[in-house]
Order: C-alpha cells, then sequence, then structure tokens
C-alpha cells in the first residue's frame, strides 16, 4: 500500500495503490482541499472505484452458468484490493488490478483492470479499462463515489444538474440495500436541487442518468466549487443519513444495484455491461475544479 503524487502547474493529486482510490485533490494556487478527508466517524472512504458491481446484490448472491456466488460485498472488491502502478508520465498515472485467489473464486472470470488519472489543467480525467482476457463473455458493472468536502455541512450546498427540467425522479434503498418500488420527487429550480441533511435519511438517491451529462457542485454562497462530466446511464447521489456529513457524493456509475427480489442470471442483470472474449470496455468522467 502507498500513495502516488501527480501534479501539474493547477492542481495536484494523491491515489492510493490500495484500490487505485483518489484520496486528494488539491489546487496548487489557494491548497484548497477538494476531496473529503475520509474521516470514518462519517465514512471512512474517499473515492472508492466500484468493481465489478455497483452497490449490493439481492441476497448478496448472484447465478452464472448455472451456479451461485454467494456473500458478494457491496460494490464489489476492487475498492478493497492491491493495485500496482501500471505506468506514470508527466501528466498520467495508470493503476492496475493484481490478481488474487480470493476474489476469484467469487468471480470466475478472466479480465483485467487498469484504473487511470490524466490531468489536464484544472481538470482530472479518471479513466477505467476494462478487458476480457478469457474465452467467456464478462459480465460487470463499475462506478465512481467520489466524495467532495462541503463546509459546514451540505446544507446550503446545491447540485446544478444543467437540465430543463423542473424536477426529478430519484429511486430510493430498502432496508437491505436493493432498490426498491418507492421514488421519490425533487423539486429542481432552474434545473438546480438544493441540498438537505434529511433526502439522505433513507440512503443513496439513484436517477437515470439520460439527459444529465454535468453536475456542477454550488457552495452555500451560489458560488460553483467544482463540477463532473460523464455519459453514464445511471447516477447515485449520497451522504450519510442522520449524521449532518461535511461531503456529498456524486456518482457516475454503469451499472447499479440489483432490484429487489431479483433472482435472475448474472448476465440479465439491468443496466449490466457484457464483454466478449478479447474485447474492451472503456469510459472516463473528469472532474474540474472551478
Amino acid at each position: 500500500m502507498g500513495i502516488v503524487e501527480l501534479k501539474n502547474d493547477k492542481i495536484a493529486i494523491k491515489v492510493n495503490t490500495h484500490g487505485a482510490e483518489l484520496v486528494s485533490l488539491k489546487s496548487i494556487e489557494t491548497d484548497r482541499e477538494y476531496m473529503w478527508c475520509g474521516d470514518a466517524e462519517y465514512w471512512g472512504r474517499v473515492s472508492p472505484v466500484l468493481f465489478p458491481f455497483v452497490g449490493k446484490l439481492e441476497g448478496q448472491r448472484y447465478r452464472h452458468n448455472g451456479v451461485v456466488y454467494e456473500n458478494i460485498p457491496q460494490h464489489g472488491f476492487a475498492r478493497d484490493s492491491e493495485f500496482v502502478v501500471g505506468g506514470q508520465t508527466g501528466d498520467t498515472l495508470l493503476f492496475v488490478l493484481e490478481k488474487n485467489d480470493t476474489w476469484q473464486k467469487s468471480y470466475p472470470f478472466d479480465f483485467s483492470l487498469c484504473i487511470g488519472y490524466r490531468l489536464e489543467g484544472s481538470s482530472v480525467h479518471v479513466m477505467w479499462t476494462v478487458v476480457n482476457e478469457g474465452t467467456d463473455t464478462i459480465h460487470f458493472s463499475i462506478g465512481a463515489h467520489p466524495a467532495f468536502a462541503c463546509e459546514g455541512g451540505i446544507g446550503g450546498y446545491s447540485l446544478d444538474m444543467h437540465t430543463g427540467k423542473n424536477e426529478i425522479e430519484c429511486g430510493l434503498l430498502t432496508a437491505n440495500g436493493v432498490l426498491g418500488d418507492r421514488t421519490v420527487t425533487h423539486r429542481l429550480t432552474d434545473g438546480v436541487l438544493k441540498l438537505r441533511d434529511e433526502m439522505f435519511d433513507e440512503d443513496a438517491l439513484i436517477m437515470d442518468g439520460k439527459g444529465i451529462n454535468t453536475i456542477t457542485l454550488r457552495n452555500s454562497s451560489d458560488a460553483p466549487v467544482l463540477q463532473l462530466r460523464f455519459d453514464v446511464p445511471q447516477i447515485g447521489i449520497w451522504s450519510p443519513a442522520k449524521k449532518h456529513a461535511p461531503f456529498v457524493c456524486i456518482e457516475p456509475w454503469f451499472g447499479r444495484c440489483d432490484r429487489e427480489g431479483y433472482d435472475g442470471d448474472l448476465a440479465d442483470r439491468e443496466y449490466s455491461n457484457s464483454l466478449e472474449a478479447g474485447h474492451s470496455f472503456s469510459k472516463e468522467y473528469v472532474i474540474d475544479i472551478l
């Protein structure tokens, strides 16, 4: 385990080889830290990579080729696995997931996963590449879970969804952490969602990513702090329930948790991704400091 640093004349980042997790993003000019600090009193992570699952599976199990795999952890195993530095240049860091017999017993696919970070001015490009190195089709989800510091708590902060809609419908999780049938509709004012602690009393808000490609975090003075740019089918917004936590997570996802009661095969999960032998999947999202 170790911390790898990268900087240009605008920003500096730190990435932990454990989970290839972005743990710091600072402005060179102001020394301001934009990431959550990872205080376990609220939440002990900063920006975990979610792979090969986003969220929870129904019953923490899945079925593939007639075999049932059980005790699957929430968000998969990448966030708790060691990566090695696969390359470093003046503006880019690449991390490669090391093979591990433990997780291969619960996810029987031959693949490689590379997580990359590229600096461009005041922006960080977070890059994911999954390669099918086996002979069978693989099925997976991948997503981001970055937590951004909100001084004094999220009350007064807002998220500009850059949409013409005046409301947004969000799915809610059950007590078991999978997607239930209930939804909640939040009002938008000129496309902006005002954050309140109680919005997350029932965990994350899950929304359709169609038509939302940029989310800007604004502070209590309505000044833009940072923005995320992406093109994803699902988005999660989260802050710990009933903790008045000083951060919010803006989460671009290629996949999501199971729907309550799902009992189908791995290949048929909603929003899952499939790769045939020899094929690759490459996506990115961008964090812009404003």
